[in-house]
């Protein structure tokens, strides 16, 4: 049912493999001892399911009725897809798009056809094209904010209009927002003010404690959605897993516990690198794609053809890694990241310098 996530297998031969990482998505992982692990008495409360429940919702300002936990926003897409559709339905994804979001739909059946986020429009959504691309047999919707690979924030007014135009053919509007709450994070009561979920009555959307937080080996993830959808949801993991790991929800309760602190320390680290990227691309000649929140961008070199190669040759011989815009539609490009520690961006950068002078047509 499922074909190969080309990316996330490229990923694992990659990744965690060299020196200078500038390909990873997130911040660097949090170890699990930083975290602070609940007691072994702590874990055998069964009270912990009901209360990540409510501290899913509690950290998105949204009704206790409208979440659920997933592991991970990988396992939340294949929810929300579940939930919301039957085999044969259609999936109107973007395009670039991040891998997964095509995958999982292909693999519950469901058609998958696209619209453009067009390179000269800085990747902006237009919700004209997206009606045009509309069919009958459209149930979903699927985008990405901040949009994978690109970094660029869809506003919350072009995702109203967007609901709207979704609603009026009787679809939902889906969007993965792992990456929404950067720059900002949390407010000073450890909140996330600015789902999606709140934008329309039809948006559904997933996310996780992964990318912003650094705690993509823990697995807190979640759907937020009308009460319909979630108990569809529900129905989902009952029927695939029966029920989520307690330890899993003792964790994560720990997590949102910790919110404050873990939102202080990405602050930091990441404080100064986006603007210094910027200004690297620019001065490479880059077709940059110019983010102005989160962790990454996307770089092209037009003409230059299909960089996988150059990419992969770069991380075995320089140890330097950035993810090949192939895996993204895009192969004359590559995303970039400047989640490591400064001095290893700048090292990376200029090795990256010197490799792209030797691919510019």
């Amino acid at each position: 049912m499922f074909a190969p996530t080309r990316y996330l297998s490229w990923a694992r031969r990659f990744y965690g493999q060299v020196r200078l990482d500038l390909a990873t998505s997130g911040v660097p992982t949090v170890p699990l001892a930083d975290l602070g692990v609940p007691p072994a008495s702590a874990l055998d409360d069964p009270g912990g399911w009901a209360r990540l429940r409510a501290g899913i919702a509690r950290y998105n300002d949204v009704p206790e009725a409208e979440a659920i936990a997933a592991l991970g926003t990988t396992h939340a897409l294949w929810l929300a897809y579940t939930a919301l559709t039957s085999p044969g339905d259609e999936v109107l994804v973007e395009a670039p798009t991040y891998e997964p979001v095509v995958r999982i739909a292909e693999g519950l059946g469901l058609a998958v056809s696209t619209f453009e986020r067009a390179g000269a429009d800085r990747f902006a959504v237009d919700p004209d094209r997206v009606a045009r691309a509309l069919t009958p047999r459209t149930r979903v919707v699927a985008v990405t904010n901040l949009h994978n690979p690109t970094g660029v924030r869809i506003p919350d007014d072009t995702l109203r209009a967007l609901a709207r135009t979704v609603e009026s053919r009787g679809a939902t509007l889906l969007v993965d927002e792992v990456y929404a709450p950067f720059d900002g994070l949390t407010d000073g009561a450890g909140v996330f003010r600015g789902s999606a979920r709140k934008l329309g009555p039809n948006v559904v959307t997933v996310a996780s404690l992964t990318k912003c937080y650094g705690l993509g080996n823990q697995r807190i993830g979640w759907v937020l959605a009308p009460r319909e959808v979630i108990a569809h949801a529900d129905d989902a993991i009952t029927a695939s897993a029966g029920m989520l790991p307690l330890c899993h929800a003792h964790v994560a309760l720990r997590a949102f516990d910790r919110i404050g602190d873990l939102a202080a320390r990405v602050r930091t680290s990441l404080a100064g690198k986006r603007e210094r990227v910027s200004t690297w691309a620019a001065a490479q000649g880059l077709a940059w794609s110019a983010p102005t929140e989160g962790l990454f961008g996307f770089a092209r070199v037009p003409g230059a053809g299909d960089l996988t190669g150059v990419i992969e040759r770069t991380a075995r011989e320089r140890e330097v890694l950035v993810a090949p815009g192939s895996f993204f539609g895009i192969p004359d490009g590559f995303r970039l990241s400047w989640s490591r520690a400064a001095m290893d961006v700048e090292e990376g950068l200029a090795i990256l310098a010197e490799v792209l002078r030797g691919v510019t047509p």
